[in-house]
């Protein structure tokens, strides 16, 4: 393309030229001209924009991609931390195959300890007397035939002195035989002494006792059973009637515990279900022996009677307690002990599956149920085993990648890998 003053200086210097020659200059000006004004092809502002932007993005979008994908490699190798097997022995880190198996789910009722109806004895005078001595106190164990108190009573003294009576006068017609004294007299005197020592034995008393006048009247009431003085509601010099409890002897090493389920459960009981108390941080086996079939109006609960044996004494009525029913799971579950769990960067559980040696990779789980397993030494006595948390992964693709029942889970040490872990800035989302 010319310059527009070479054009200029073309068109001045040939005005002198002759005529023909300086029209013919003159026809070639406008195609100067429009040259001036047409781009050439090879300068084509579109066209070149176009390429060289294409191919700037093209320059600019390739070390993006090779960054993404450097940092898709680091994050996976961020999802797992490889240890030394020196470092694993100093960190105590232990792994273990736990296989997902059907166990026994336990579901947990309020309860409390109560006296055993079955082996307990109410202390009661049987006819109205007056308290005049007690032997014993509450909470003193007794055999047995103890003597528990002493009381007088008016109605004692009377058919003691008519057995007495009775007793003389039945002497007397005995020793003179039936022909001589007569049938009907000897017959009224054998049943006279039969009927005042039915009177005494009715109050409690031993009709072949020994009887002075001097006393008539007072009787003692003893331990009808072996057991504890759980409560003595009386005074001495007090007034009672017939039937007023005075005492309650209780055989304590046997006792009753009462759960109380939710009206709705549709626990399945039986007497083989088994279950745990849980009284005072001892964990002791109970038995079922009766399950009602109403339901209380107040609490609105069933109530269900445990069997307990207490031979060492160490529970009382009147604890409250927590009883454990377990029942078989529907469905296999994963137990795994609590140290397991660990807290991510993102505070979700997480567990640690062993899927090389010494490459552990962190799964994230949800936590469920937490159930506290039992070593049974004794029926009536066990010692508390470890505690298992129930799991399941929030992922089904990554829990099928990472079988819990084909991986050994870490189950002691899991904190060290999580700090590890956390040194190595792993994001479990890849944020």
């Amino acid at each position: 393309m010319l310059p527009l003053y070479s054009v200029n200086k073309l068109f001045s210097d040939n005005q002198s030229d002759n005529k023909p020659a300086m029209a013919q200059r003159l026809m070639l000006t406008p195609i100067l001209l429009l040259a001036l004004v047409l781009p050439l092809p090879g300068y084509a502002g579109d066209g070149h924009d176009h390429e060289h932007a294409s191919s700037q993005n093209q320059t600019l979008s390739e070390p993006g991609k090779e960054y993404e994908h450097e940092q898709d490699e680091h994050n996976d190798n961020e999802n797992s931390v490889h240890l030394s097997a020196e470092q694993i022995q100093q960190a105590g880190i232990i792994s273990r195959i736990i296989p997902a198996e059907k166990t026994d789910i336990p579901l947990r009722a309020p309860a409390e300890i109560r006296a055993n109806g079955y082996r307990s004895f109410v202390v009661s005078p049987r006819v109205d007397s007056v308290v005049i001595t007690r032997h014993v106190a509450l909470g003193d164990h007794v055999q047995p035939g103890q003597p528990l108190l002493t009381l007088f009573s008016e109605g004692v003294a009377s058919a003691q002195a008519e057995l007495r009576s009775a007793r003389s006068e039945w002497q007397r017609v005995k020793n003179l035989g039936k022909n001589a004294a007569g049938a009907a007299r000897y017959n009224q005197a054998e049943n006279t002494l039969a009927a005042a020592r039915a009177r005494l034995t009715a109050y409690g008393l031993n009709a072949d006792a020994e009887l002075t006048p001097a006393s008539f009247g007072e009787y003692q009431l003893t331990a009808q059973t072996a057991g504890l003085v759980l409560s003595d509601d009386f005074q001495q010099g007090q007034r009672v009637t017939a039937g007023s409890a005075l005492m309650q002897i209780t055989d304590e090493t046997t006792l009753w515990a009462e759960a109380r389920l939710p009206a709705e459960s549709e626990l399945h009981l039986t007497r083989d279900t088994r279950v745990m108390l849980n009284v005072a941080g001892l964990n002791i086996s109970a038995q079922i022996s009766h399950e009602s079939h109403t339901i209380d109006p107040l609490t609105r609960t069933r109530i269900v009677r445990l069997t307990v044996e207490n031979p060492d004494h160490r529970l009382h009525p009147g604890l409250f307690a927590s009883a454990d029913f377990y029942t078989r799971s529907e469905n296999p579950i994963t137990l795994v002990p609590e140290t397991a769990l660990v807290r991510g960067s993102d505070g979700d559980w997480q567990i640690f599956i062993e899927s090389t040696p010494g490459e552990f990779s962190a799964l994230e789980v949800e936590r469920g149920r937490t159930i506290r397993t039992i070593q049974t030494t004794e029926r009536t006595t066990s010692n508390a085993g470890e505690i298992l948390i129930e799991i399941s992964s929030k992922d089904s693709a990554a829990l099928s990648e990472y079988s819990v029942s084909q991986y050994p889970i870490v189950v002691a040490g899991a904190f060290f890998i999580a700090s590890e872990q956390a040194k190595g800035g792993f994001d479990p989302h890849n944020h």
